[in-house]
């Protein structure tokens, strides 16, 4: 595994010479290519629900935020959406809601996921389900994989246990989200995790110990973003920034990661799309290779807005992007983390 010092790191992400940002995008593109190739692979984004039961300070979802309209797809949307993407070409997909962590909401879920797993695999090798929920119990997740599911992303959003602390209520702990990756790790899920960047009081040392974490962690999936304030939350009013350029730095994380974890699947967030016209390129450039067009139905898109003025693009204009990119569109495959296999050969 390469190491850098959390020093060159910082370094790294504040230098203003263009020369050291062509130096990491240049370098992220040759480990992509050794370990991943030109491949971008598809991960269908199915917003299923909005509502929530937790109250982060970031999140335009929270539970306090009044001035959203809260939905539920029923059973069966969600399950003909998943086969209109398989039938597309898709062959992933990614379930994503608002934290409910009843038992009635998590049996819902795994009903979803066996049901798309059996229709799927009746027509070949099925789709791939990566399941994005939040915090669930140990119990909880296992039911899940138990049904199908082989992918959990679950975001640190900072690995500052200050700075957590900071953007989250105080009934939310930093160690809980630990051990919860820690759990999903046990039961053999490929993991994923990430961070914001450019959060109010957030610092370069933050971010280099970001990546460290990631390292330490032996992610299996990473998913970074520019933070991006909503006006319906807590935190879009504070002021403290120490991140000038949130854009140009998340790109300089996604290069630093994908050099110090080249086998790992990175995501192109909708996020770094909606803030920058060329978002999805120079992410792909900077080791990106994923992307995860929005499937969730046009009446409901605009209330799972977690942050303001989210953007998607359809998914043949997101095949064309990449194929201008001088990248390959990959349909019909899951796309799996190498790294997974890696690790879990090692710890066989």
């Amino acid at each position: 595994m390469i190491s850098f010092s959390k020093d060159l790191i910082v370094d790294y992400l504040k230098s203003e010479d263009s020369e050291v940002h062509d130096f990491l995008l240049e370098k992220a593109e040759r480990y992509r290519l050794e370990n991943r190739d030109k491949a971008v692979y598809f991960r269908g984004l199915i917003e299923y629900s909005n509502i929530c039961s937790q109250n982060c300070y970031y999140c335009g979802l929270r539970r306090d935020n009044r001035l959203i309209k809260r939905y539920h797809l029923e059973r069966d949307e969600i399950i003909n959406l998943a086969m209109q993407a398989y039938n597309a070409g898709y062959q992933s997909i990614c379930l994503q809601a608002g934290q409910i962590s009843s038992n009635k909401e998590v049996d819902f879920v795994a009903d979803v996921v066996a049901t798309i797993k059996k229709l799927s695999e009746s027509k070949g090798q099925g789709l791939g389900i990566t399941l994005s929920l939040g915090e669930l119990s140990y119990r909880q997740y296992q039911q899940l994989w138990d049904a199908g599911a082989h992918r959990y992303l679950l975001r640190i959003e900072t690995s500052n246990p200050l700075l957590f602390k900071k953007i989250h209520p105080p009934d939310q702990s930093f160690n809980q989200r630990l051990e919860c990756l820690q759990a999903l790790r046990e039961i053999g899920y490929q993991v994923g995790t990430g961070v914001m960047i450019g959060l109010p009081g957030q610092s370069y040392e933050d971010l280099a110990q970001d990546l460290q974490f990631f390292q330490e962690k032996d992610i299996d999936m990473l998913g970074m973003g520019p933070y991006i304030p909503h006006p319906d939350t807590p935190l879009a009013g504070e002021q403290e920034e120490f991140i000038p350029d949130a854009f140009a730095t998340t790109i300089r994380m996604l290069a630093l990661a994908r050099i110090l974890m080249p086998d790992i699947n990175m995501v192109a967030s909708t996020a770094l799309q909606s803030i920058h016209p060329d978002g999805l390129k120079m992410g792909l450039k900077a080791g990106a290779n994923i992307v995860m067009p929005i499937l969730t139905p046009e009446e409901n898109r605009r209330d799972y807005m977690l942050y303001a003025n989210k953007k998607h693009s359809a998914f043949e204009t997101l095949q064309q992007d990449i194929k201008a990119a001088s990248y390959e569109p990959a349909l019909w495959q899951w796309g799996d983390s190498p790294h997974y296999f890696k690790r879990k050969e090692e710890h066989a």
